[in-house]
C-alpha cells in the first residue's frame, strides 16, 4: 500500500512539473512577442521622424533657393536701370555760347528765306487748306549742305511721309530745332555736333512741295514754339 501512495506522489509531482514548465514557456513566449511589438513600433517611429526630417529639410532648402533668387533679381534691376541711363541722350549744357536770343547762330542753308515764320492761318498751296506755318523756310538746291546752328545733341533722327528728312538737336538753354526736308542724313541720335557741322543734304518735304527745294526749320524754346530767326538774332 505504500509503494501505491509513492508512485502516486510521483505522478502528483509530474503533473505539477509539467505544468509550471508551461507557465514558463507561456510566460517567455509572452515577452519574446511583447519585445518584437516594442522594437517594431519604434522602427516606425524612427522612420516617420526620417520621413518628417527630410520633408522639413526640403521645405527650408526650397524657402532658401526663392530668397536667393528674389534677392539676386533685386541686384540685378539697378544694374540694367543703370545701362540704360547711360545709353539715353543727354539734354546739351547751357553756356554763354548757347543762350537763345543772345549768342551767336549760324544759318542752317542760305539766308535766303522763302517763306517766314506765321501763327496765323493762311492758304497753304500744296495741302489746300488754311493752316499756320511755326517755321522758316531757307531757300536752297537739292544737295545742298545743311549745318548745325549751334553746338548740340542729336536726340533723333528718322523719314517722315509730310516732312521728308529729319534730324531733331537740342542746342542748349531748352533750345530744340528740327531741321526738315532733308534728303540724306549724316548724324545719328545721341550724337554731339558742333556749330557748323554738316547734319545732311537738302532734299523735297511733301507737304510743301508747291515751294520746291527748302529746308523748313522749327524752333521750340521750353516747349513752345518761336520764330527762329528772332531767337538766333537774324532777320529776314
Amino acid at each position: 500500500m505504500s509503494e501505491k501512495s509513492s508512485g502516486k506522489e510521483n505522478k502528483n509531482i509530474k503533473a505539477l512539473f509539467s505544468v509550471v514548465c508551461l507557465c514558463i514557456i507561456a510566460l517567455g513566449l509572452i515577452v519574446y512577442f511583447s519585445q518584437g511589438r516594442t522594437e517594431k513600433r519604434s522602427v516606425n517611429e524612427n522612420q516617420t521622424l526620417k520621413i518628417t526630417t527630410t520633408e522639413r529639410a526640403t521645405e527650408v532648402q526650397h524657402a532658401v533657393t526663392v530668397t536667393e533668387t528674389t534677392e539676386k533679381e533685386k541686384t540685378t534691376k539697378p544694374e540694367s536701370n543703370t545701362e540704360k541711363k547711360t545709353t539715353e541722350p543727354q539734354s546739351m549744357p547751357a553756356g554763354e555760347g548757347n543762350t537763345p536770343y543772345k549768342s551767336f547762330y549760324k544759318y542752317p542753308l542760305t539766308e535766303a528765306v522763302d517763306r517766314g515764320y506765321s501763327e496765323e492761318l493762311s492758304l497753304d498751296e500744296t495741302m489746300g487748306d488754311y493752316r499756320a506755318h511755326p517755321a522758316v523756310d531757307f531757300k536752297g538746291e537739292n544737295g545742298d549742305e545743311v549745318i548745325a546752328i549751334n553746338d548740340g545733341i542729336v536726340l533723333d533722327s528718322y523719314s517722315d511721309n509730310m516732312l521728308g528728312g529729319v534730324v531733331v538737336i537740342d542746342h542748349g538753354g531748352k533750345l530744340v530745332v528740327k531741321y526738315c526736308g532733308l534728303e540724306s542724313i549724316s548724324v545719328k541720335k545721341g550724337k554731339r555736333v558742333d556749330i557748323g557741322n554738316k547734319i545732311g543734304t537738302l532734299g523735297k518735304i511733301p507737304c510743301e512741295a508747291s515751294q520746291g527745294a527748302h529746308l523748313h526749320l522749327e524752333t521750340k524754346l521750353d516747349g513752345k514754339y518761336v520764330n527762329p530767326l528772332d531767337v538766333m538774332g537774324k532777320t529776314e
